[in-house]
C-alpha cells in the first residue's frame, strides 16, 4: 500500500526523469528513502546505452539499509538488453520495498518485472502516479503500443484561420512571445519534420534558439518533394534526414527512402524515424505535410497558435485538402487553452 512519503517521492523521481532524454529508451527517475521518507540517493537514465536510473542509484549508494524504499517511476526491465537487468541489481542490492509509478508497456517488460520481484520476496507497489508518468514521457508510451512515434502537429493562424497570405507570406502571424514559447515546444520533442515547401520558402534552422538552452537540440526531418531542394539552404547545415521517395535524387544526404512517384509513405517514414530513437515528432509544416500525416491517421495532438490577426480574406488553410462536408471533421479533445502575450495557444489531442 502507497503512502503520502511515496507520491512525494514518486513526484520528486519524476523531476529528476525530466533532466533528461534517453530515447529510445524511457525517461525513468530513481530515489531511495530511508524509514523516515527521507531521500538518500537519487539518479535518472541519462542516455540510451548508459545504465538505467535504478540500477545507477544502487550501484553508487552501496549497501541498501534493510528499511529502505526504492521509488522508481516506471517498472523495472527484466530483460537484457545494452544493459543489465535492472531487476536483478535491485534483488542482489537487498532491496525490500520498491514503489512503482506505473507498468512498462514494452513487451518485454509488461509486468514480468514487477512479478520478478515479488517471486524474490520484495513488497512492490505498483500504481503511484501513472498518469503524470506517462504525461511525463508521452512519446515512449505511445510508441511501445503503436510501434510509431508520437506525432503532434504545430501550427499557427489568424484568428480567422488563414495560415499564410496568398502570396505565401507567413512571417510574422504570431508574436514574439509565441514563438519563443514554439521554441521551447522545439525542445520537448526529438524531431521536427517539415516539408520541401516549407524548407524553400522560410529557410528555417528547425532547431531551439532559447536564451540559456544547453539542451540537447532536435532532429531536423525534411519530406522532400518531386523538385530538386536547392543546396544553399540554412538546414543543410545541420545535416538533416530527408524522407523521399524512391525516384528522388538527393546525393550526400541522410535519405530514408519510402514512397514511389513522388510521393513519401509517412506510415513507413515515420516508423523508420522511431527505429532510430526519435519517438517524440514535432510537424511544423506545410499545408501538404499536415494533410498527408492528417489523411494517414498519424497525428496523435496538436498546438495551435492563433494569433491577435484578422486576415479579413482567404489566404491559405491549415491543411492542403479539401472539406467535402461536415461529417468529415474529427471531435478532437481540447487539453489547454492559454494566452502566450497577445496570442492565444490551444492545445489538442486526438481520440485514441
Amino acid at each position: 500500500m502507497s503512502s503520502g512519503r511515496d507520491v512525494n517521492a514518486m513526484r520528486h523521481a519524476l523531476d529528476v526523469a525530466a533532466r533528461h532524454n534517453p530515447h529510445p529508451n524511457p525517461r525513468v527517475g530513481a530515489v531511495l528513502l530511508d524509514r523516515a521518507g527521507e531521500i538518500l540517493a537519487e539518479a535518472g537514465h541519462v542516455a540510451a546505452g548508459e545504465v538505467h536510473a535504478e540500477a545507477g542509484l544502487l550501484q553508487a549508494f552501496g549497501p541498501v539499509p534493510a528499511d529502505a524504499t526504492l521509488v522508481v517511476t516506471l517498472e523495472p526491465c527484466v530483460h537484457i538488453g545494452r544493459t543489465p537487468p535492472c531487476v536483478d541489481a535491485v534483488i542482489e542490492h537487498g532491496v525490500r520495498r520498491v514503489v512503482v509509478g506505473t507498468i512498462d508497456p514494452d513487451s518485454r517488460v509488461a509486468g514480468r518485472g514487477i512479478a520478478a520481484l515479488r517471486a524474490a520476496g520484495i513488497e512492490v507497489v505498483v500504481g503511484v502516479e501513472p498518469d503524470a508518468v506517462e504525461a511525463a514521457d508521452p512519446g515512449y508510451f505511445h510508441h511501445r503500443r503503436t510501434g510509431l512515434p508520437l506525432v503532434t502537429l504545430k501550427q499557427a493562424a489568424t484568428l480567422d484561420g488563414q495560415t499564410a497570405a496568398a502570396d505565401g507570406t507567413s512571417k510574422w502571424l504570431t508574436s514574439d512571445a509565441a514563438r519563443m514559447d514554439s521554441h521551447l515546444l522545439r525542445s520537448q520533442h526529438d524531431a521536427v519534420l517539415v516539408g520541401a515547401g516549407t524548407v524553400r520558402a522560410d529557410d528555417p534552422r528547425l532547431d531551439v534558439r532559447l536564451a540559456g538552452y544547453e539542451g540537447p537540440q532536435p532532429v531536423p526531418v525534411v519530406v522532400a518533394g518531386s523538385r530538386p531542394l536547392p543546396a544553399d539552404l540554412r538546414i543543410w547545415e545541420r545535416r538533416p534526414i530527408v524522407l523521399a521517395s524512391d525516384e528522388s535524387v538527393l546525393p550526400d544526404l541522410d535519405v530514408i527512402r519510402c514512397g514511389s512517384g513522388g510521393v513519401v509513405d509517412f506510415r513507413r517514414g515515420l516508423t523508420a524515424l522511431a527505429n532510430r530513437g526519435l519517438l517524440a515528432i514535432l510537424v511544423e509544416g506545410g499545408a501538404g505535410v499536415a494533410a498527408g500525416l492528417w489523411e494517414a491517421g498519424l497525428v496523435v495532438r496538436g498546438v495551435y497558435y492563433l494569433s491577435a490577426k484578422i486576415a479579413g480574406g482567404m489566404g491559405r488553410a491549415a491543411f492542403d485538402r479539401v472539406f467535402n462536408t461536415l461529417d468529415d471533421a474529427i471531435d478532437v479533445e481540447i487539453t489547454d487553452i492559454r494566452r502566450v502575450g497577445p496570442d492565444i495557444r490551444v492545445d489538442w489531442h486526438c481520440p485514441s
